[in-house]
Parts: C-alpha cells; sequence; structure tokens
C-alpha cells in the first residue's frame, strides 16, 4: 500500500493528476470541525439522505372485479405533492418505499374502478406506516409545503414558560423572537422586520404585529389569541391557532395546519388567504382581496367574494350563502347550503369535474365549464337572469326545472344531471353513476390506467418524486480525496418505475441533467443495476458521442455481469464551457443553462422487487473506465481497476463491502434527496451548508433537512 501521506503532497505538488487544493477557511469557532478533514463521522454510516420505509395498507374495495390503485405522495396531492409510489390490489398491500429521511407523514389516495378516490394522511411511525382504509384514524390536515422551523436555532431571544406581557421596540437587538413552553400574555411588536416564532403552548389576549413583525406557529404549537393584529405574514404550520374575536388580516396568510376563526374572517386590502389545511370560520368570511384554498375551508355563515379573486381547489362548505362580487376559479366542491348569487362582476368557471351545489342559484353574469364536464346542482328555484349565462363544457342540474329563465346557454353547456363526478377526499357528494372501461382487459379501470390501452404497463412510480428532482454530487480525485466542494460532476436526476397490473416492474425511465463540471476531467456517468444483462430487451437515450465505450447489442454495457448503462461518456459533450475551465462552479463565470436527458431500460420480461436503494451511480474519470467513483459502500463494476483502492487516501476494502470512503469514512459522492444547491469552486461543504457537520457527525439521526433552504442553514455566499 502507498503510504496515505503522499496523497496530500501529491496534492500540494500537483503530481499524479491531483490537480486540486484544499480551500482556506478562516476559523469562526474552533471547537467546531471547520473542514471536512476534522470530521469524525461514525464507521458504519453511509452518508444517506434517504431511507427505505415499510407501507403495509388494508383495502376495503368495491365490489367490482378491477383492481383499485394506491398512491403515495408526500404531500396533499391537489396542492401539488409529488407522486411516489403506486400499486394496484383488491385486498392487503405490503410495500417498501424510498422517502427523504426527515419525512413524518405520507398521504395516501386509495383510487376505486369507478374513479372515485378517498385520501388519507398517515404518520411514520419509526420506519413503517400501517393504515386501514376501512377504519377512519383521523381528521388531520396539519403539515407545510416547506420544513417547519423549531426554537432549537435562529432564535434571538428565547422566552420559556413565561407569564407576562412582552414588547419588542425599535431598539431591541432581537430578530426572531422564540416562545417555548407555556406562555400567557399579551405581545406588542413595535420593531420593523421582527419574526414572532411560536413553538410552544401560548394563550394571548391581544397580539399586536407593526413594522412588517411576522407570526409563524412551527410544527406542534398551539396559540390562543382574543385579538390578532398583523400587517404582515402568518404562517402556520402543523400546528393550531385559534382566534377568538374578528380577525382581519393585513398581509399573507398561509395555513397548513388548523385555523380556526371563532368570529369572521376578512381579507382586506393587501391581505391574502392561503389554505393548505383545514380552516374552520363560525360566522363570515368576506374577501375584499384574494384567497385560494388547497384543501378543506368550512364556514358558518356566509361567503361573500369582493376582492380579486377566490381560488379553490378543494371543499369548501358554507352553511349559509355564496356571493360572489368577483371572480370565482373552482377547481373541487363547494357546498352551499343556502343561497348561491352570481352578481355582475362574479364571473366563475369551473374546471375538470368541479361542482357547485346549492339549494337556491340567482345567475347574474357567466358559469363556464373548462376541460372535462363540471355540474352546478341545485335543489329548488333557479333564476337566470339578463346577462347570466351557461358556456363551455358544464351540466346545470335543477331537480325542478329552471324556474325563471332570461339569460343565455350556449352549448355544449346543458341543462341535465347526468354528468358522473367521482366522490374524492376533495368532494364528499359526487354525482352520477360510473361506467367502467377497461380497454386492454389488465384487470385496471382505464380511469385509474395511466396506460389504458397498454396491457403490460399500468402504474408509475418516481425517486424521489414526479415532480421533484434528487442530486449526485461528486468528487474527482480518487483515490485523492480533493478539495470536498462535491462539484466536480453535479447530476440531477429523477427515477420513474413503470408496472403492470400486478405492481411488477416493466421500465427503468431515468431523468438527469448535468448541472455543474467543476473540473479539467471528462467524466463519464452510468448505472449499475442489481440484475443481468440479458434482463435487458433495449436502452434508449443514452449520449455516446466519442465512441470510448463497448456496448452489447441491447444497449448494455460489454463485460459486464450485472447490467451497467453508460449515460454518457463525457459531461462537456452534455454541457458545453462557455470558454471558462469549469462550468456553473465559479459565480462571476457565465452560466449554462442545462438540458434535461431521458435513460430508458426496457426489460424483456417484469421483475417484481427493484428498490430504489439498489440502484448504483458512478462516474469513470477523464476517460480511465477503470476508475470509478461511486456512492459510499456501493460496490464498482466488473470493469474497475482494482490497483487504485487503498492507495493515497482510499481506504476501501470491497471484500467486505466497504467501498469509495476514506479512513475517516468520508465517501467522494453523495445522492441528495433533492436538488441540491451544491458549493462553489473550492469551498468545502463543511463551510457552505451549516448542519451538514452535525449531521455528519450524528450518522444523520439530526439535521437530517440539512440541504434545504431553509433560514440559517447554509451560506449562501457559498453556493452556487
Amino acid at each position: 500500500m502507498i503510504p496515505k501521506i503522499l496523497c496530500a503532497l501529491a496534492i500540494s505538488f500537483l503530481a499524479l493528476s491531483c490537480e486540486k487544493e484544499m480551500s482556506e477557511n478562516p476559523i469562526n469557532n474552533p471547537s467546531e470541525p471547520i473542514n471536512s478533514n476534522e470530521l469524525i463521522i461514525p464507521s458504519d454510516f453511509k452518508f444517506k439522505t434517504s431511507k427505505e420505509i415499510n407501507l403495509k395498507i388494508k383495502i376495503i374495495s368495491q365490489n367490482t372485479p378491477e383492481k383499485c390503485a394506491i398512491k403515495v405522495y408526500d404531500y396533499y396531492p391537489s396542492a401539488g405533492g409529488n407522486l411516489l409510489y403506486t400499486s394496484f390490489a383488491k385486498n392487503n398491500l405490503s410495500v417498501n418505499i424510498q422517502v427523504p429521511s426527515f419525512a413524518k407523514r405520507l398521504y395516501l389516495v386509495k383510487q376505486e374502478p369507478n374513479g372515485s378516490q378517498t385520501m388519507a394522511i398517515a404518520d411514520l411511525e419509526g420506519n413503517s406506516i400501517d393504515y386501514d382504509f376501512g377504519v377512519r384514524k383521523r381528521d388531520s390536515y396539519k403539515t407545510n409545503t416547506s420544513t417547519s422551523p423549531d426554537c432549537a436555532v435562529g432564535c434571538d431571544a428565547t422566552y420559556n414558560n413565561h407569564t407576562g406581557n412582552i414588547t419588542i421596540y425599535g431598539n431591541n437587538p432581537a430578530n426572531t423572537i422564540c416562545i417555548t413552553g407555556s406562555y400567557s400574555g399579551a405581545i406588542t411588536i413595535y420593531k420593523s422586520g421582527v419574526v414572532l416564532r411560536i413553538c410552544g403552548n401560548a394563550n394571548a389576549s391581544n397580539i399586536n404585529l407593526t413594522n412588517g413583525s411576522k407570526l409563524v406557529l412551527t410544527d406542534g404549537a398551539s396559540l390562543t389569541v382574543n385579538n390578532l393584529n398583523s400587517s404582515s405574514d402568518i404562517t402556520v404550520y402543523n400546528s393550531t391557532l385559534t382566534i377568538n374575536n374578528n380577525f382581519s388580516p393585513g398581509g399573507k396568510v398561509i395555513n397548513s395546519g388548523t385555523l380556526i376563526a371563532k368570529e369572521s374572517l376578512n381579507i382586506d386590502g393587501a391581505g391574502e388567504l392561503i389554505n393548505n389545511g383545514i380552516l374552520n370560520i363560525s360566522k363570515n368570511l368576506n374577501s375584499n382581496s384574494k384567497f385560494t384554498n388547497n384543501n378543506i375551508m368550512t364556514i358558518g355563515q356566509s361567503l361573500t367574494v369582493n376582492g380579486s379573486y377566490g381560488l379553490n381547489n378543494c371543499s369548501i362548505s358554507i352553511n349559509e350563502n355564496l356571493t360572489l362580487n368577483s371572480p370565482l376559479t373552482n377547481y373541487g366542491l363547494m357546498d352551499v347550503k343556502n343561497n348561491l348569487t352570481i352578481n355582475y362582476g362574479g364571473i366563475t368557471t369551473l374546471f375538470n369535474g368541479a361542482m357547485i351545489s346549492a339549494k337556491n342559484a340567482v345567475i347574474s353574469r357567466s358559469i363556464t365549464g373548462s376541460g372535462s364536464t363540471s355540474l352546478v346542482k341545485i335543489s329548488n328555484n333557479t333564476t337566470l337572469n339578463w346577462g347570466g349565462s351557461l358556456n363551455g363544457n358544464l351540466e346545470y342540474c335543477d331537480a325542478n326545472g329552471i324556474e325563471n329563465s332570461y339569460g343565455t346557454v350556449n352549448a355544449p353547456a346543458v341543462f341535465s344531471c347526468n354528468v358522473y363526478i367521482p366522490s374524492t377526499s376533495c368532494n364528499s357528494i359526487g354525482n352520477g353513476i360510473p361506467t367502467i372501461v377497461d380497454s386492454d382487459n389488465d384487470g385496471i379501470a382505464d380511469d385509474i390506467d395511466v396506460f389504458p390501452n397498454d396491457s403490460e404497463r399500468a402504474g408509475e412510480s418516481f425517486y424521489p418524486g414526479s415532480n421533484q428532482f434528487g442530486t449526485l454530487a461528486f468528487e474527482d480525485l480518487w483515490p485523492c480525496k480533493g478539495d470536498y466542494d462535491f462539484n466536480d460532476l453535479v447530476v440531477d436526476f429523477r427515477y420513474r418505475l413503470v408496472t403492470n397490473a400486478q405492481n411488477n416492474i416493466k421500465d427503468i425511465e431515468i431523468d438527469y441533467s448535468v448541472r455543474a463540471i467543476g473540473g479539467s476531467y471528462r467524466n463519464g456517468f452510468g448505472f449499475q443495476f442489481d440484475f443481468a444483462p440479458s434482463a435487458v430487451e433495449s436502452v434508449s437515450g443514452n449520449e455516446l458521442l466519442i465512441n470510448t465505450i463497448t456496448n452489447n447489442s441491447n444497449g448494455t454495457e460489454g463485460s459486464q455481469s450485472k447490467a451497467v448503462v453508460i449515460a454518457f461518456e463525457d459531461a462537456f459533450e452534455i454541457l458545453n464551457n462557455a470558454g471558462t475551465q469549469t462550468v456553473n462552479t465559479m459565480p462571476n463565470d457565465a452560466s449554462v443553462l442545462a438540458d434535461t436527458n431521458t435513460l430508458k431500460i426496457i426489460l424483456v420480461s417484469t421483475i417484481s422487487e427493484l428498490p430504489i436503494s439498489s440502484f448504483n451511480p458512478f462516474i469513470f474519470i477523464d476517460q480511465d473506465r477503470g476508475k470509478e467513483v461511486h456512492l459510499s459502500g456501493k460496490e464498482p463494476t466488473d470493469l474497475i481497476n482494482v490497483n487504485n483502492f487503498n492507495t493515497f487516501e482510499d481506504d476501501s476494502n470491497p471484500s467486505s463491502g466497504r467501498c469509495y470512503v476514506t479512513e475517516g469514512n468520508l465517501p467522494w459522492a453523495i445522492e441528495i434527496a433533492n436538488s441540491f444547491q451544491y458549493p462553489i469552486e473550492k469551498e468545502d461543504i463543511v463551510g457552505a451548508y451549516n448542519l451538514f457537520v452535525p449531521w455528519a457527525q450524528s450518522g444523520g439521526s439530526v439535521s437530517q433537512d440539512w440541504y434545504l433552504d431553509l433560514s440559517g442553514y447554509r451560506n449562501n455566499a457559498k453556493v452556487y
């Protein structure tokens, strides 16, 4: 073995092609590591940012021969959640899926063959979920599209188990005020731009936020307040906010937990309401600005829309009247127990099977259906006034007929009650009787079949998510350690697994995008899979432009016992530089727009199990096919030059499963379960990401979301 000290000398003298140097960072805190060389890493840590969980689901399906679909999301589907997994079943289901390590809950949707669906939220218990769709465990919609902050970091002043008033004046140095434990009193903030962060259980007589001060309720917190006066933003994460008196916000209110307004809620001026969770208003909602409902809203009395617009993406239940004086767009259900009144400014648009249900209707402006047919359903009387019209793909259903009709009905709009709209978690009413069609006779109804005319394919699953990319970031000086900026090759990726009606995998699709090249090496990139090359029917979408790779006739690489697919041979052929040595790593250099390519691997026969954790991405360095870099613990391909192991700073022992780590257990590659803002050139990842050190040194048990773009998480001057 070559002594490891020689690698340091090699780097210093630019010998043996190890061309980079460690960046020099000032010592800010001598007790904390200032670069990766000082990290103390558990020997079994693989630097993974995701985990495999077991999902067990009990299904009670409708009495049809077709299977139902179970879909797993990372957030509410109606609010843009990522699809993670799809399976088809009649009874029970048990599968393993890959999720980010910090995931706390998943969103489960059961789709019946007739298109009706039920959504449930299931909390992770350890690394498993056991959910019974036959038993309604809870009605909880408490989460947020972004990760909640806490009061462990970022607090300038903390009040723990405090009783008494809190007043923050302009000369107070604190910018973030944290409330932990229990609290009672009144809070007034005069200082500009202060964040009031509630992490405990607070009861306040009054809270007055002026000069752009913000209120944040973190996961698990609760706040009950008599009077809440705010000129700026209010964010409710997985928490509960109860307001006892009338509430008129002056800024943006984002509720992703439970918001209870025991009187009326008035959205005026610059105010805006975005509801992602549960919103209960005991009296009236008066919108003189704009509101968006992405989940469940109940209004004890009436809703009046006067402002810019109203947007409903899920369910609004109104116990009395709905009056529209301004535009309304509806993608879900608006259930009005009494009167629907559409005045001159109330242009109303329904999309893709949306519904409005009411007792009586007076219509003086247009109602238009767009996309698939939507429905307005009236149980008593309708008056269609002059200026009122029904348009587009719309059915208007009045049980007693149109009593007073002075307006117009423009085809294809029609008076009818026949359209089938399935009941869903956003529409508890639904309408009509479904017709179940299975065009390809695979046992999966067309309404829930992603490939209704292809009997070999039916479903799809994704990692990290259907609308989200992950990142693979490599150091390319192996077996020398390098500068640890993880930008020598940066590739975003998204896996899609196409399955048949039996949930077996037929196709593997990999979307990838080369985002950065932090050096001069002309590196190649590919994947190794845990099945034989003969299992592959064909490969398409790879960019092999310089003929250094020898492939089999099916597109897999030759001389390999496992299937290896090379995406490209030279990153510079995929992401061309703009006259600079590196690409997209120096902030002052011109940036280059990355393209997205898709590798498609069609299998000869389906595979029943193929864990995402078994995927083995790697690079080969500077056209040297025997010089590969894999993720920590991942085995090399058959073409590796084993003579590079245990030279310089590599401390691998492939026979025992220890691969591509230093003596201190540092890797040469990391996989991030999100699109990652990598460090700029020669900035050690330790200095770029403030929580990387506790995450790495704890073996991944703390700060599992260290790579997200959250306050205090990273040094923005050191990331690209």
